[in-house]
């Protein structure tokens, strides 16, 4: 069991924590293939751009793919051409490391030699013979550099641009007017009210990013949206899009990087995108800019809002009103961005990853693996060959249910970073990390994130030095809850174990079973548990006090570094299935969890419906229930809701060709409305939202059509009937089910009165593995 003493930590924990060069203001760093760099930093408050070069490297298992190019390969001479330097591990691992002058050059070599031992054409390094990383991480790796050291959120120039257009798409429609701010006051539009005016808008645009020289671009959808339009539209007027900064490639450049498509970056700027930090940090039914800004109370009085469809139109009878929409926009995105990306800020100041690529990535193979590989690098140690896992799949931790339907008087016991706690308990780390990297990180972010939390708990509220606490000790607890995931993906990640894995999942049960037996022994009644924490119902005539202090006692049977805490107290829940319910605080607050209450498929007329349901079903308030069934099918007859209320969103997942090859047998709604709508070109990962038409095809949701009330009314009351009202069946007998949402055209002389309808629940025996 680790101590708290620093003496048990290794003197290089720090170097791999948080790299070994302090070189600090890092704002971007533009890498090449060929080995060069530049280093944008600001000192002092200036911007200073420093040229690097270095040399590209792979981890392999040997050199026998390079034996082709004979003298120049050298052993241990980093002058030479190509260089391979032995590193201390065991057969069969990764355990030499191959530079170049030039990584294209090395890329090319190494491809050609395993063609030729293999006997085929390769056109991408296997995974298993060779461990490679994109210029820009090989940088930061190599040179043990990171983002931001000695910077605050504040410090980075931040701009951000938002589009008004005509259309969605840029082929058929046009930009009218960009709104500007940034984060030293400035706040412009830029106009284009005629057709031919647009072009020299676009140039505007770029001088005006260009004099402005931000670090960081950001706008919400910027990358699914905004760059995309703006990209096309200035191919299309022939405008030089050069938004970087000098000394780089020119323009705007679409990556991939097989986590999201599209993906745009600029030289020495990095472009990040509200709608990822959203999704990653809130938990919201919708995630557009307004939901959000409402969500986090950002909107400011007097806003203006615009639906889509409408805001061209209104431009061309008031532009005055579009112009504040604009700019009520990218002043909602600024102070979104300080939200959602601050834990990113801190975690780019510890893994060797650019800003704009944490902002996205999973925080598993995303950020903990680069800094186990620039560990290891650091150490020169061989990488493991492949994953450690073999054999059986890995078993998750155990997941139980034992109780359906609606139960009064519920408290949540937490076990507070479960796994965490027992990789440091148990020091667990893979069989294939000898240097025990995996489990020193996690020890030291555990220490790391507690002595922030401390401090943002004793520093001034509202203080920068406060926000920058919380914001690392909120970055960093996302990394160590991502360790166990981790070990368990299997080949996805380079230190996966699945034998470790197994063993946290083990400890995790003996762990959940104590809590489960010393609940059992007070008499409550268990609900639904995890290693997340427990749901129990407790008696009528206990206090909050004494639900208090069952969780201490309990609490105290576990063991040192595991931690059961009181979380929370609520009037009732409806426990619908695993991990699918939902809770009313004594406050009246209505809090949903799962697919089944909470979806970004869900139609927001259904979605309404639930929570207006639920929320009355769980103050035991039947009649209003049904109240809010026969609203919602009243409003769907006469057509009150619009046809965005009924659409749903999607992620196209298939390519058009994917789809083609097999739609004579099988139509999907999704590609079938792009079709109809005349798209024949997407690409996957972008998302999109459609409804079921009044003359039975799916149909794409438009600016023209989005307010209006052509949806087909019937499939909508099916949906609401099968679809939504039947997520209610575990809160009522079935007798009282089918008459609850019986069709009010077809009541039966032997339904009960609504008033006499009561919710209820029953015990239940599920388990299965997470």
């Amino acid at each position: 069991m680790p101590t708290d003493s620093p003496a048990s930590s290794p003197p290089n924990v720090r170097s791999w924590l948080q790299g070994h060069d302090d070189t600090s203001g890092i704002v971007s760093v533009h890498a090449d293939s060929r080995g060069r760099a530049i280093v944008w930093r600001r000192v002092q408050g200036r911007l200073v751009a420093e040229r690097a070069t270095f040399r590209p490297f792979v981890f392999a298992r040997d050199v026998h793919d390079l034996a082709h190019v004979g003298h120049r390969l050298r052993r241990d001479d980093d002058t030479a051409e190509f260089s391979h330097h032995s590193l201390k591990g065991a057969e069969g691992s990764l355990r030499v490391l191959i530079s170049a002058r030039d990584g294209f050059t090395l890329r090319q070599e190494l491809l050609r030699g395993a063609s030729l031992r293999l006997g085929r054409s390769l056109s991408s390094l296997p995974d298993a013979e060779y461990h490679t990383l994109g210029p820009i991480e090989q940088y930061l790796t190599c040179t043990g550099r990171t983002y931001f050291k000695e910077l605050a959120f504040d410090d980075l120039v931040r701009l951000r641009f938002d589009l008004e257009t005509t259309s969605l798409d840029p082929t058929d429609g046009r930009i009218f007017l960009i709104a500007v701010s940034d984060s030293r006051g400035l706040e412009a539009v830029l106009e284009a009210p005629r057709d031919e005016d647009e072009a020299e808008m676009l140039r505007a645009l770029v001088r005006l990013v260009r004099a402005r020289d931000p670090d960081v671009i950001e706008n919400h959808n910027i990358q699914g949206f905004d760059l995309p339009f703006l990209i096309e539209r200035a191919r299309r007027l022939n405008v030089d899009l050069d938004l970087g900064r000098l000394g780089g490639p020119r323009g705007v450049r679409r990556v991939g990087d097989g986590q999201r498509t599209p993906h745009f970056t600029v030289t020495g700027r990095e472009v990040v995108d509200t709608l990822d930090g959203a999704r990653r940090t809130l938990s919201l039914s919708s995630f557009g800019l307004k939901n959000v800004a409402r969500a986090l109370g950002f909107a400011e009085e007097g806003r203006v809002y615009l639906d889509g469809a409408e805001i061209y139109p209104t431009y061309q009878r008031e532009p005055d009103l579009v112009r504040t929409y604009a700019l009520q926009d990218v002043r909602e995105v600024g102070l979104v961005s300080e939200r959602v990306f601050a834990p990113a800020f801190a975690l780019a100041k510890l893994a060797p990853r650019p800003f704009a690529r944490v902002t996205y990535a999973g925080t598993a193979t995303g950020i903990l693996e680069p800094m186990l590989v620039r560990a290891y690098l650091h150490e020169r140690h061989a990488l493991p060959g492949n994953t450690c896992t073999t054999g059986d799949a890995h078993r998750g931790g155990a997941v139980h249910l034992f109780a359906e339907g609606v139960l009064p008087r519920v408290v949540k016991a937490d076990i507070a970073s479960l796994y965490p706690s027992l990789i440091r308990t148990y020091r667990i780390s893979p069989k294939c990390d000898p240097l025990e990297v995996f489990y020193h990180l996690v020890d030291a972010l555990t220490r790391e994130r507690l002595r922030h939390k401390t401090l943002a708990s004793q520093l001034p509220r509202g203080t920068r030095e406060q926000a920058e606490s919380f914001a690392m000790q909120a970055a960093m607890k996302t990394v160590i809850n991502s360790a166990y995931g981790y070990l368990g993906a299997g080949e996805m990640s380079r230190f996966g174990d699945r034998e470790a894995a197994d063993a946290i999942t083990r400890h995790g049960r003996a762990v959940l079973r104590t809590v489960l037996e010393g609940l059992r022994a007070h008499g409550v009644t268990l609900i639904e548990a995890d290693t997340d924490g427990v749901y129990f119902g407790v008696p009528t005539d206990w206090d909050e006090a004494r639900e208090r202090q069952v969780v201490e006692d309990v609490g105290r049977s576990l063991p040192a570094e595991v931690t059961l805490a009181f979380e929370g107290r609520y009037a009732a829940m409806f426990s619908h299935e695993v991990k699918n319910y939902a809770l009313l605080g004594y406050d009246a607050s209505l809090t949903v969890r799962g697919a089944s209450f909470h979806s970004s498929r869900a139609e927001p007329y259904g979605e309404a419906f639930l929570r207006a349901a639920l929320t009355a079903l769980l103050r035991g308030d039947v009649p209003s229930v049904r109240a809010a069934f026969d609203d919602t099918l009243r409003k769907l007859r006469a057509r009150t809701f619009t046809n965005a209320d009924v659409s749903v969103t999607v992620r196209v997942s298939k390519t058009p060709q994917a789809y083609l090859q097999f739609r004579s047998t099988r139509k999907e709604p999704t590609y079938e409305a792009l079709l109809s709508a005349g798209v024949t070109d997407w690409q996957p990962g972008a998302r999109i939202r459609y409804f079921r038409h009044a003359n039975g095809t799916d149909v794409l949701l438009t600016d023209q059509n989005v307010t209006g009330r052509a949806y087909d009314a019937r499939h909508y009351e099916r949906v609401l009937r099968d679809g939504y009202a039947t997520r209610l069946r575990k809160a009522f007998s079935p007798r009282d089910f089918q008459s609850l949402f019986r069709d009010d055209t077809q009541a039966s002389l032997f339904d009960p009165p609504i008033d006499d309808v009561r919710t209820t629940w029953r015990t239940v025996t599920t388990e299965r593995s997470a």
